[in-house]
């Protein structure tokens, strides 16, 4: 039996899972991630956590703790290489002001494992400076 293609989702795509809402198109490709096996990077869990302490109130961490849970059973967390961090630095200066963001990017680029965004501008800000989304970038529509 041949094993499910890799995928690394950027927070957009956890947020939903720890009770945060989202656009429709976020909840739209959730069900057809069963297809994948998915990765995230902790540095996106991180940056969902920002999200969380200005939307969730303390009282109300249960749905929170639920879905991290979920997470770490059903999700794999994949860790940037050094290059990454590198390269995600250089994307930084050259004008996308999204550390997070490159970092995504310049680890799926770097380990081979295609990356899933709803970043438009991230996209539009790679293919304008000559770096290679082919493979690499997949928007919501590509999973359609």
């Amino acid at each position: 039996m041949k094993s499910p293609p890799h995928i690394l989702i950027d927070t957009s795509f956890l947020l939903p899972t720890l009770g945060i809402r989202v656009e429709k198109r976020v909840l739209k490709i959730l069900p057809l991630l069963r297809r994948f096996r998915v990765h995230f990077l902790r540095e996106g869990l991180l940056e969902a956590m920002w999200i969380i302490l200005k939307r969730v109130p303390p009282s109300q961490l249960e749905r929170v703790e639920k879905g991290l849970r979920i997470i770490a059973l059903n999700y794999k967390p994949l860790e940037p290489p050094i290059v990454a961090y590198l390269e995600a630095n250089r994307l930084y200066h050259k004008g996308h002001r999204d550390f997070i963001d490159n970092l995504y990017y310049a680890t799926a680029l770097t380990s081979k494992v295609p990356f899933l965004t709803i970043d438009y501008k991230l996209v539009e800000f790679l293919e304008r400076k000559g770096y290679p989304t082919e493979g690499v970038v997949f928007t919501p529509e590509d999973l359609e």
